[in-house]
C-alpha cells in the first residue's frame, strides 16, 4: 500500500510542477510580448517556488520509488520489467 500512495504522490507532483511550468513559461511569453519587462520577472517570482518545490519533491519521490519494490510482482515499483511484443525469444 505505500508503494501506491507514493506513486499517486509522484504522479501529483508531476502534474503539479509541469502546470506551473507552463503557467510560467506562458506568463513570461506573454510579458516578451507585451515589452513587459517587470511582468517577465514577477511571473517567475509568483509562480516560481511552488513550481520549483513540486519538482524536488517529484525528484525525491522517484528516487524512493526507484528504490522500493512493488508488493504484488516484487519487481521495482517505478520500473516494471520489460516485455517482449514478439514473445519469448529462441529456445
Amino acid at each position: 500500500m505505500p508503494v501506491r500512495s507514493l506513486q499517486f504522490l509522484f504522479r501529483l507532483s508531476i502534474i503539479a510542477f509541469l502546470a506551473g511550468g507552463l503557467v510560467i513559461v506562458t506568463g513570461q511569453a506573454l510579458g516578451i510580448a507585451l515589452g513587459d519587462a517587470g511582468w517577465v520577472a514577477a511571473v517567475e517570482e509568483d509562480a516560481g517556488p511552488s513550481t520549483f518545490i513540486s519538482a524536488g519533491i517529484s525528484g525525491l519521490l522517484a528516487f524512493v520509488l526507484s528504490y522500493l519494490k512493488d508488493e504484488k510482482t516484487g519487481a521495482p515499483a517505478a520500473h516494471p520489467a520489460p516485455q517482449s511484443a514478439a514473445g519469448p525469444g529462441p529456445q
